[in-house]
């Protein structure tokens, strides 16, 4: 039996499954992850030493074409054409490219999945093609390009003079990229990034639609609401860094009949601009770093808000949290990523790197997190996990 022959019907299953157009959908998310890291698996068993240095070289090339893709409205532009697709001429009519330029664009953007060539002079769009028109996620690929980019680009030297340090909230790849001795929550502040920081915050919005809420793992009516002393003028949740609210405007829709305030803490422009919530919860102007000054309530919660930061200063945060809390009442609920011992996925690695080099911060393994909570005072009570792409939730209480 020849080699092709033996391998023929695992072929043609392949097949099977990356031609249907609801694979994506259609699969349990576990069962879907499983096969996507083994696809990935076998590609790396069929690289041959040239195949990886391509891969590797020109990763990078892939999100500039994306990048101008989204300056000339291609994206959009495909999916208004259905399956019939647009051919050269109409690509030039539309966005003034040259008659050139245009097909390496778009079999560029062919040979990475996000537009499929129907013949010589004909490209339409793919169910990858919706991803890059979304407008929560298009605004993350320009602001990973625009912000974050230059950053990757210079951490390697930044690595270097450090003599290979992990970057502090102060000292880092972002304060060697831009020239800055701010942190990085403070630099994409200024006025200059207005519009990279819209992109970063429709990024943020997009990225929590997009995923599992922790709500729908975590037991919150049996851990918090069933245990709760609040009356309805007592606080229950405290949104801590809580953004614009939307972690308690999504709480309040899972139980509209909840008792007990909800107060959403965050820095004074956050909550000026948060308003609210019509009504659903409390702005309070807080910084993290200083007292807690609502004690003793039920629940503190903090979503993806310590991968922000190094050691020392979610140290500080947490033991912030500590001294307000009640013994044997208050939780503190901590939504974050925790990193694997084993195996760790390529989406979790590249978080942890992003945050690395923007702020200092991290993604924690499961007993990088119990060695930071106890040294703040706390101990972790119980882990809720529902996979490794979606954010775990601690639940900590006091030591």
């Amino acid at each position: 039996m020849d080699s092709y022959s033996s391998v023929k019907p695992l072929i043609e299953q392949i097949v099977d499954v990356s031609s249907s157009a609801s694979a994506a959908t259609s699969l349990q998310p576990e069962v879907r992850m499983k096969l996507q890291s083994l696809v990935k698996e076998l590609g790396f068993a069929l690289e041959t030493p040239w195949d990886t240095l391509s891969r590797l070289s020109f990763l990078p090339l892939q999100h500039k074409v994306v990048r101008v893709a989204i300056d000339l409205g291609l994206f959009e532009y495909f999916i208004e054409a259905g399956p019939e697709g647009r051919t050269v001429d109409d690509v030039v009519a539309k966005t003034g490219a040259d008659e050139i330029l245009s097909p390496r664009l778009l079999r560029s953007l062919a040979a990475i999945g996000l537009l499929t060539q129907l013949d010589q002079n004909r490209w339409a769009s793919t169910p990858r093609t919706r991803a890059c028109s979304i407008p929560t996620y298009r605004s993350g690929l320009k602001f990973i390009n625009d912000f974050i980019y230059p950053v990757f680009q210079k951490m390697p030297e930044s690595l270097a003079k450090s003599n290979y340090r992990c970057p502090q909230a102060l000292q880092g790849p972002l304060q060697d990229t831009y020239d800055t001795k701010l942190a990085g929550f403070d630099f994409i502040m200024e006025p200059r990034w207005a519009e990279t920081l819209k992109d970063c915050n429709l990024f943020m919005q997009g990225r929590r639609e997009g995923s599992v809420s922790w709500l729908e793992f975590y037991p919150f009516a049996e851990k918090i609401l069933a245990e709760s002393k609040s009356g309805k003028q007592e606080v229950l949740v405290v949104d801590v860094g809580g953004g614009l609210g939307h972690g308690l405007l999504e709480l309040k829709e899972k139980f509209p009949t909840i008792e007990g305030r909800l107060v959403l803490q965050d820095l004074p422009k956050t909550v000026q601009q948060a308003g609210n919530g019509a009504g659903i919860f409390e702005p309070m102007a807080h910084d993290f770093f200083t007292p807690q000054p609502l004690r003793g309530c039920k629940a503190y919660l903090i979503r993806q808000v310590l991968h922000d930061w190094p050691d020392k200063e979610c140290q500080t945060i947490l033991s912030n949290l500590a001294a307000a809390i009640r013994p044997g009442y208050s939780k503190i609920l901590i939504n974050e990523i925790i990193v694997p011992d084993m195996g760790a996925s390529d989406f979790i690695t590249a978080c942890d790197l992003v945050m690395m080099g923007l702020s200092g911060g991290m993604e924690r393994t499961e007993s990088h997190w119990r060695t930071l909570l106890a040294s703040a005072g706390l101990r972790i009570e119980k882990i809720w996990t529902l996979d490794e792409q979606t954010e775990s939730v601690i639940q900590a209480v006091l030591a």
